[in-house]
């Protein structure tokens, strides 16, 4: 084990059943996992059967053979599900090797083979060959397994169930919380802790995410995070646990709202304008980058003035009064409420075509740019020419700056503290950093691995683990930094470093607005719409950008065609906006 690295958690002192299976007989394994855990052992608890891919299996970032060798060690019962797949599979095959040999070292470890397949009888190897297995084709075959592994029919049930309605479901929009019941067939509510329910959609094209497995409370678990993502007529709910039957809900439609101006409006809240609005800080001017061309239109919304980009944008900042972007090529365009723009092309150093941007950050309004090639520049507004201002070695990952105080990450995770241009102190982090943010006195950094807390004034560092991993979008905000991973987890943290909101989301979405210092996010899915997330509910979505003024009161959404503004409460609470039924995704 490498210094600082967790011990890997180890598997509970005894399965009863572990369940051997080569990933093509994964349906047979897990409907045998499904149809044990429907009994009971002799004391009338719930049987403990390993599965590998199931909640109860390997955790996720644990030594996966090390796990397998516990799980094995420890097992009462190991039923390897034999099929012709299953002997062509090196896995499979140690499995079935380490079983047997614990079967004859270990007296409390019985091997019970299940042949699931007759094509397999042939590829059994000499050393099993022995061990009579149980063939499928039996009639009874699972109650003969069932008393082999000494399960019985349990007097009393559990029995899920739906308390409540069929919810009232938009697509893209946090359902209200679902309830899922857990009683008894005597009727009493179930009590007992650690008992997992898991939902899911059918058809599952509708798109359910969200916290999908929940532990039950008092006889109930919440699910307080779904999303239902495709539009559709008819969708059902089902809720499974160990040792139940599966419980389907009622059907309900997911409705689709989409914000969109009324057809011919015209006025000075719609804008003939295409792609992506970003607010100025003023909350009322509007920045909008359509392909390449970045157009301001004033608090009046008149178009006022224009300018090109070079590539992909890259970086968005907001100042006290100004707006900035740069794009992959080294472009940084600088943009004021009334239309004046400077473009600048960031020096191409050893012969490069181009330098690239690696963070933008403002210090009231002057516009700090840094690069990977290590500079930091200052680019005023008007004429005057852009400064070098400091120089890192190692590059610029990530950049924040406040009263002539920066905090500078570079490409070797090392971060600078520099005051008048002078480094006052380094750290080294870790090597990818991706948001940086200075907040009352505190330097707040996301790193791949840990989100970190500076204290300048005293110079002490705290740092929490990241809770989710491989990370695809970080946005900071004053109050609260948003962070959502590639599966779509999503989680906010203060400046003390805790959790104030955790939720999931569409895998690969990423935050691209933020408003009320954190608590209101617009993110972006993949396919291209957008929704609007607030205190950890999504309330709004569209199949078009739309953007929120910092101050949270207004929001600019697009048809696609033209740009409404309108007060934030008409696109949270569903005014003026057209509803369709309809797989419309």
């Amino acid at each position: 084990m490498t210094a600082g690295a967790e011990a890997a958690p180890q598997p509970a002192d005894q399965w009863d059943v572990f369940i051997s299976y080569a990933r093509e007989d994964f349906k047979e394994a897990k409907g045998l996992q499904d149809a044990l855990l429907k009994y009971v052992k002799e004391d009338g608890s719930t049987p403990r059967v390993y599965l590998d891919v199931s909640r109860s299996g390997t955790p996720a970032g644990v030594d996966w053979q090390s796990y397998l060798e516990e799980a094995l060690r420890h097992s009462r019962y190991i039923v390897p599900l034999y099929s012709p797949t299953y002997f062509e599979k090196s896995v499979c095959e140690w499995e079935l090797h380490e079983a047997y040999r614990l079967s004859v070292v270990q007296p409390d470890t019985e091997l019970i083979p299940v042949l699931i397949h007759s094509g397999a009888v042939e590829k059994v190897p000499f050393v099993v060959h022995g061990i009579n297995w149980i063939a499928t084709t039996q009639p009874d075959w699972f109650d003969v397994l069932r008393e082999a592994t000494k399960l019985r029919t349990a007097a009393i049930r559990r029995i899920l169930g739906w308390p409540g309605p069929a919810p009232e479901a938009v697509a893209g929009r946090t359902l209200e919380p679902v309830r899922v019941s857990l009683s008894l067939t005597d009727g009493l509510r179930e009590a007992a802790a650690g008992v997992s329910v898991t939902l899911s959609a059918e058809p599952d094209t509708a798109g359910l995410t969200g916290t999908l497995t929940v532990d039950a409370d008092r006889g109930e678990a919440v699910f307080d995070d779904l999303v239902l993502h495709t539009a559709t007529d008819e969708v059902r709910l089902v809720a499974t646990a160990a040792g139940c039957e599966r419980a389907v809900s009622e059907s309900f439609p997911v409705r689709s709202i989409e914000v969109r101006p009324p057809v011919g409006a015209q006025g000075p809240g719609v804008l003939v304008a295409r792609g992506r609005p970003v607010f100025f800080p003023d909350g009322r001017a509007l920045a909008v980058l359509d392909d390449s061309t970045l157009t301001v239109y004033t608090d009046r919304y008149q178009s006022a003035g224009s300018a090109e980009l070079k590539g992909r944008p890259r970086l968005w900042a907001r100042g006290r009064r100004l707006l900035a972007v740069a794009d992959w090529a080294g472009r940084v365009l600088l943009a004021s409420p009334d239309g004046e723009i400077r473009t600048w092309d960031i020096p191409a150093h050893d012969g490069a075509c181009f330098s690239v941007p690696g963070a933008l950050a403002f210090d009231g309004d002057a516009l700090y740019v840094g690069t990977w090639a290590g500079e930091v520049w200052s680019v005023p507004l008007g004429g005057e020419a852009a400064q070098t201002v400091l120089k890192h070695p190692s590059g610029v990952q990530v950049l924040t700056a406040d009263r002539g105080r920066f905090l500078v990450g570079g490409l070797d995770g090392t971060l600078a503290h520099v005051m008048d241009g002078r480094v006052v102190a380094e750290r080294r982090l870790e090597p990818v950093l991706l948001g940086a943010a200075l907040v009352n006195g505190f330097g707040l950094i996301v790193g791949e691995q840990f989100v970190y807390r500076l204290d300048l004034a005293k110079d002490q560092l705290l740092r929490v683990k990241q809770p989710v991993t491989g990370i695809a979008g970080v946005l900071p905000g004053s109050d609260l930094t948003a962070i959502v991973d590639a599966e779509g987890r999503f989680v906010c943290f203060d400046t003390e470093l805790a959790v104030r909101v955790g939720f999931r989301t569409v895998p690969g979405a990423r935050p691209v607005d933020v408003a009320e210092g954190g608590r209101l996010l617009v993110l972006e899915h993949p396919d291209g719409s957008h929704s609007l997330v607030r205190e950890g509910r999504a309330t709004s979505v569209s199949r078009h950008p739309f953007a929120v003024s910092p101050d949270g009161r207004r929001a600019a959404a697009s048809d696609g065609s033209r740009l409404v503004v309108l007060p934030i409460g008409e696109l949270t609470e569903g005014d003026g906006v057209s509803e369709e039924v309809g797989d419309r995704g």
